[in-house]
């Protein structure tokens, strides 16, 4: 199913709906021989789904010496199988799986963008999933998927004002966690006075 970019809601006058293949190079993953999978540091690493993926980078448990596809630092990664739509970024060059797609931002789209957009919509991108034993979705359905594309400029200000905004709910996270804690030792020494 692909969705279709005339029947998204309008945006700002100098904003426009943009296939995610003209925003980025997609570069789907294809699966070497295993002859060439080392379950040891030698070749790049290889990541083969979000099994692999951490809360921003992806973690090696494989590599391999032949890969076949390769995703660079810096771009964006995609599950397109089981599940569709998680991300992560590459932090070096990899080797990537048929799991996953590589997504190189063109010059006119800001990488942090292009990530909180597909962030942003992965429900939308998993419910697009088929597949009889997995859900999955192919290059074409990728490449075609709409994403709001602002000027470069406006990309930037939203990721500044998003990170700002991810700091400021980061540290009241944080200082939840502390009142938490403190109020679990409260409770503990309370209880200690009451209990013999």
């Amino acid at each position: 199913m692909t969705v279709e970019i005339a029947s998204r809601p309008p945006l700002p006058d100098d904003w426009r709906w943009a296939k995610l293949g003209e925003v980025c190079e997609v570069i789907l993953g294809q699966s070497p021989p295993s002859s060439t999978y080392r379950d040891y540091p030698e070749g790049l690493p290889f990541f083969q789904g979000k099994k692999d993926f951490g809360a921003v980078n992806p973690t090696p448990t494989a590599w391999c010496v032949e890969p076949s596809k390769v995703a660079e630092a810096g771009d964006i990664l995609i599950s397109v199988r089981a599940p569709v739509g998680p991300t992560n970024i590459a932090n070096e060059r990899c080797c990537i799986g048929r799991g996953l797609a590589a997504l190189r931002c063109r010059p006119f789209a800001d990488r942090d963008f292009v990530l909180q957009a597909l962030k942003l919509r992965e429900e939308e991108l998993a419910s697009m999933g088929a597949g009889s034993t997995f859900a999955a979705i192919t290059g074409d359905q990728l490449r075609t998927y709409p994403i709001p594309v602002p000027p470069l400029e406006e990309q930037r200000r939203i990721v500044a004002r998003l990170d700002e905004r991810m700091a400021v709910a980061e540290r009241a996270k944080l200082a939840a966690d502390r009142i938490a804690e403190a109020a679990n030792s409260l409770k503990i020494s309370l209880l200690r006075e009451i209990l013999p």
